[in-house]
């Protein structure tokens, strides 16, 4: 047990490092071991990679797993939806890296041995998520120690908890160790040759300062060139993959909000006007009656009159305790307050503590007990808290907290420090273990206010909920087509809300709540398509599906102005060329020629061949090329760039030689990065996969 406590304790901690050190949190143990033939092609599979089939029960056992291992790490016994979601796309990813993954290592033979495992775990190469693992750090240095690990390793035989753990974390460190061979085996394999150093040398031997006369494509009218049908279709055939798109919807849709009606906040008055009866006889335990009976539980807190409502504030300060204040209405609530209670008491404390933990709250108190006698005989309060203080946060200060206010501790901490007084010395227990606390110093009391509210919140009734659903079934059956659906809306000035390129696996719609209903109807249904009524959170909600596209290429309808756009680009650079090489026939004025084709001259200074973009053009690598690559004092032929034709002339060159082995270790750098941020993909662009998760969830 001491160990699970251990894990939970530390299990956010647990969490982050993972995340940062290891590139796949590869829970999947073996995942496609099962489901690869028996349910091959069949309704149970969930996805296929490669001519693998995952069948849906192996997947969803090891989102099980994940989840479990979730909770295990935030010590919490349930998950929320959103939590669950986020999980089942985690292991989706995980699953399809690593088994493309898997295939690339069984076919290079790369494998991690046992002994390289050992080295990881406690010899000399100390993997990173075990080094700063919270589990293995001396709780007295706060340091890496090999011994908590093989105290571990040891303990997890006994505790099935920590087996569970281990296996997870060495299934970790085996994956990532074999994804750090991999590429660095395809680093190794990278070579910079001579001949692209020498180019890359040349094309930064110089800098240039230039003019140029630039002429956009937009400011040339459509009706000087034309585009066919036919030039239009052929680029069309040609460009194929420019035009490939994934399977989506577009929908609009409206809603009918279930909100409270005025009857619901009279009810809601009511029924605070109703307990008033009670909440103010003499007699009653005010705490006890609110925790019982209002929506809002008491607060044991002693407030300045500063930290209420302007209302309470004057009602406190002038009020005998046992009265009481309201009914009022406050954050969409109707309420009551009765002061409990009023204190003379700090705003602010400071103190110092040492946390002691123990492997039970008995052997904690014992250490403490002689702690303490110890500081009444005069042992020097700071040294035993650096020494034997779990709060390593303030251990490192002598357990000096500085000054807080109520409310900033433990329920038991801050009782002791602000009901105590200057000098006390106190033992208290909580959550987190022993505190002996040593009082220090304390604000100059004044009145606070113990208060306790009875509220009711103004939510709607059944009757409301029913009236609203009934609303939007009315509306569903009475405007059961697309013409009705969109007449209905105009006539009852309702607002239409639109959700555009849905993917099929997407679990959010705008700020519908949970709506994957929605997705999955949306995916299931023609063109056209009226929705039946569903209701997501406090909201029922109608749509109309009005278009689908499938994966694949988009029709030539979808792109043709697109495509029309960009053959129009290359007829005006053609046409705008041809006035450049007029204008410049016999004239080698810069300036001249600007104004015949009605533009101006613009300068660029110190542009090298490895500049990303030009002042006043933007990125136009043609224009940088070309101005590099242009002799000085001469006026260049026009060049297409991505927005227009540019013209320039040079006015100056300076020589800029650059070192050799930087720039081969510059292009060698950039190589090997490709590997770390494209090779996943790369992996994946050349696979097939096939996701069904949309027929399951």
């Amino acid at each position: 047990m001491a160990t699970l406590e251990k894990i939970r304790s530390k299990g956010g901690v647990l969490a982050a490092i993972f995340i940062g050190f290891a590139l796949f949190a590869f829970i999947m143990m073996d995942m496609m071991s099962s489901g690869s033939s028996l349910f091959s092609g069949s309704r149970m599979e969930v996805a296929n990679i490669n001519g693998q089939s995952v069948n849906i029960q192996d997947f969803q056992n090891k989102v099980s797993e994940i989840e479990e291992f979730n909770k295990l790490n935030q010590g919490s016994n349930s998950l929320t939806e959103e939590q669950v979601n986020t999980l089942r796309d985690q292991v989706w990813n995980q699953m399809i890296n690593q088994t493309l993954l898997q295939e690339v290592y069984d076919e290079l033979g790369l494998t991690v041995s046992s002994q390289e495992l050992k080295d990881m775990v406690s010899g000399n190469n100390i993997h990173p998520a075990i080094r700063q693992h919270p589990l293995f750090v001396n709780q007295q240095t706060g340091v890496f120690d090999k011994q908590q690990v093989l105290n571990f390793l040891m303990a997890k035989a006994k505790d099935p908890t920590a087996n569970f753990y281990w296996s997870v974390m060495e299934d970790q460190l085996i994956k990532d160790q074999l994804f750090t061979k991999y590429k660095a085996l395809l680093k190794k394999g990278m070579y910079v040759p001579t001949a692209w150093v020498d180019s890359e040398m040349a094309s930064r031997s110089k800098k240039v300062d230039f003019d140029y006369v630039g002429v956009r494509f937009n400011t040339v009218s459509d009706s000087l060139v034309e585009v066919t049908d036919n030039e239009i279709n052929t680029y069309y055939k040609g460009h194929q993959t420019l035009f490939k798109q994934t399977a989506s919807r577009s929908i609009e849709y409206i809603t009918f909000d279930v909100t409270p009606t005025e009857g619901d906040r009279e009810n809601a008055l009511k029924w605070v006007n109703d307990m008033m009866t009670d909440f103010t006889k003499p007699d009653i335990d005010p705490i006890q009656f609110v925790n019982l009976n209002s929506d809002e539980q008491f607060n044991e807190r002693n407030y300045r009159p500063a930290e209420l409502s302007s209302e309470l504030a004057k009602f406190v300060t002038n009020a005998k305790v046992g009265e009481v204040y309201g009914p009022y209405f406050e954050n969409e609530a109707y309420k009551a307050t009765r002061l409990v209670a009023i204190n003379e008491l700090p705003d602010s404390v400071r103190a110092r503590h040492i946390l002691i933990q123990g492997a039970s709250m008995e052997a904690a108190n014992k250490e403490a007990d002689s702690l303490m006698t110890l500081i009444k005989k005069g042992a020097d309060f700071a040294e035993l808290a650096r020494k034997y203080s779990k709060d390593q946060g303030s251990a490192i200060n002598g357990g000096d907290l500085d000054w807080f206010r109520e409310g900033m501790m433990v329920k038991p901490f801050n009782d002791a420090a602000f009901q105590g007084k200057r000098g006390d010395l106190v033992k208290v227990e909580s959550q987190y273990g022993v505190h002996i606390i040593e009082i220090q110093d304390q604000s100059k009391p004044s009145a606070k206010y113990q208060i306790a509210t009875l509220a009711r919140n103004i939510t709607y009734s059944s009757q409301t909920y029913q009236n609203i659903y009934t609303e939007a079934t009315r509306f569903a059956s009475q405007n059961n087509t697309v013409e009705k659906f969109n007449a209905a809306i105009a006539e009852n000035n309702i607002t239409k809300r639109y959700a555009r390129s849905i993917k099929e696996n997407d679990r959010n719609v705008n700020n519908l709540e949970s709506p994957r209903e929605l997705v999955k109807w949306a995916f299931e249904s023609p063109a056209g398509a009226l929705s039946p009524v569903y209701e997501f959170g406090d909201q029922f909600v109608v749509a109309h599906l009005v278009s689908i596209t499938e994966d694949g290429v988009m029709p030539l309808e979808a792109v043709e102005s697109r495509i029309k756009r960009e053959l129009l680009n290359d007829k005006k650079a053609t046409y705008l060329i041809a006035q450049f090489n007029e204008k410049l026939a016999g004239n080698s004025d810069l300036a001249t020629i600007a104004t015949q084709m009605k533009s101006t001259v613009q300068t660029a200074s110190d542009i090298t061949f490895a500049s990303y973009q030009v002042p006043g053009a933007g990125v136009e690598p043609a224009l940088v090329a070309l101005a590099v690559n242009t002799s000085a004092n001469n006026i260049s032929k026009p060049v297409k760039g991505n927005n227009g034709v540019y013209v320039v002339k040079v006015n100056n060159v300076t020589d800029n030689q650059p070192n050799a082995e930087n720039v081969k270790m510059e292009l060698a750098q950039g190589s090997t990065m490709k590997v770390d941020y494209q090779l996943i993909e790369t992996l994946t662009n050349r696979s097939e996969i096939v996701d069904r998760r949309s027929q399951f969830y």
